[in-house]
């Protein structure tokens, strides 16, 4: 039995391989433009508590050349300095607007209910959500609309290079990238409409506004744990376009600092993105360990077809980090750990989120049970 699985094993990362591929080919590239004039742009941005990053966050869309520019971002009753630092660079330059948010309603998570305020101001015919850590380089706002217009799309997300400083986000963080490249068949994604296959980000999502009211804008998703993403499947189940391009010579994000910055970010989130199923996220785990760390424990024992395999994984990894241009030291060693803390990452999601029914971020706290993933 155990030598017919190392076969299928086997079989799946040869798809994994050449899915990997087709993805790193056929995702199209952001790429700069010449053209800096065209529909005002309305970027909206959520802050709370990111005194350590809003202002290099905002002073990088200033510097954008798209002309027809504004900057929208809602301070969500921040405890510390990020309020003053938004003003004093809002005195400088008037295309920022900083709104004093309130807390949310009953039903409304903070996040989609920040970015429903700075929406409901916003006067552009595009709009750019972003996270408020995120670092755009000067061409990248242009090439956003460009890339938007040359697909067609109702929205364009951008997929950005992985800040990664510390040895807990060089092996946890390159699983986003696993994911969205190696894992999800993304360049089919870009090619239909199926909802299952749409994927957004806080890195940036820069949609159609009349697209974006015509399917209810976030009051839609007032209770999705992760907007971005249901953003994208909220617009494909309505029948609109979304595309994935690759903008990593253009953004960069440096997502959480260190391991306990990791875990409470994504602890929040995983259970939803299984749909708080028990079977799901389980069954997924299990199959996790069996296709992406047993092969390991089979080819230290000799079995050729898992040596095999287990060169299969490197292989994969190393093409992706070198499109991606992390350190390939680590696409060598580290993925058997990284399947590992994340199927950690996955039980505890289930027990804090489903179990115990506690979801807690940024100083708020909300009933688990009446959020979910979104549309």
């Amino acid at each position: 039995m155990a030598h017919y699985l190392q076969w299928i094993v086997l079989i799946a990362w040869v798809t994994t391989l050449i899915r990997t591929i087709l993805n790193l080919l056929l995702i199209p590239r952001l790429e700069e433009g010449a053209q800096t004039r065209g529909p005002l742009v309305s970027v909206i941005i959520p802050a709370r508590d990111e005194a350590e990053s809003i202002e290099r966050t905002v002073r990088a869309f200033l510097a954008q050349t798209w002309e027809s520019l504004e900057i929208i971002v809602v301070d969500d009753r921040s405890a510390d300095a990020t309020g003053s630092i938004l003003h004093s660079v809002a005195a400088e330059d008037p295309r920022l607007r900083v709104i004093n948010g309130v807390e949310p309603p009953d039903g409304w998570l903070g996040k989609p209910w920040a970015l429903h305020q700075g929406q409901g101001l916003a006067r552009g015919e595009l709009l750019l959500f972003v996270d408020a850590d995120i670092v755009y380089e000067p061409p990248a706002v242009a090439a956003a609309v460009a890339q938007l217009h040359a697909a067609r799309s109702s929205m364009v997300t951008l997929f950005p290079r992985l800040v990664m400083e510390t040895f807990w986000e060089r092996l946890a963080m390159p699983y986003l990238a696993v994911v969205a490249y190696s894992i999800l068949p993304t360049w089919l994604g870009n090619r239909t409409l199926i909802p299952i296959l749409g994927v957004g980000g806080g890195t940036g999502n820069l949609v159609r506004r009349d697209h974006y009211d015509a399917v209810g804008g976030h009051a839609a998703l007032r209770e999705a744990v992760i907007d971005d993403v249901a953003t994208a499947r909220l617009l494909r189940r309505n029948g609109y376009r979304t595309t994935v391009v690759r903008a990593s010579s253009l953004t960069s994000v440096r997502m959480y600092q260190g391991r306990r910055a990791i875990v409470e970010g994504f602890t929040k989130n995983i259970f939803a993105v299984f749909h708080r199923s028990y079977f799901l996220t389980i069954g997924l785990g299990i199959l996790g360990l069996v296709f992406h760390v047993m092969p390991y424990f089979w080819a230290a024992t000799g079995e050729l077809v898992s040596v095999i395999t287990v060169a299969l994984i490197t292989l994969t990894r190393l093409i992706l980090f070198a499109a991606l241009r992390y350190p390939l030291h680590d696409a060598v060693w580290a993925h058997p750990f990284m399947i590992l803390f994340w199927t950690w990452l996955w039980m505890r999601s289930m027990w804090v989120t489903g179990v115990r029914g506690q979801l807690a971020w940024r100083g708020r706290t909300y009933d688990a049970d009446r959020t979910h993933f979104g549309a």
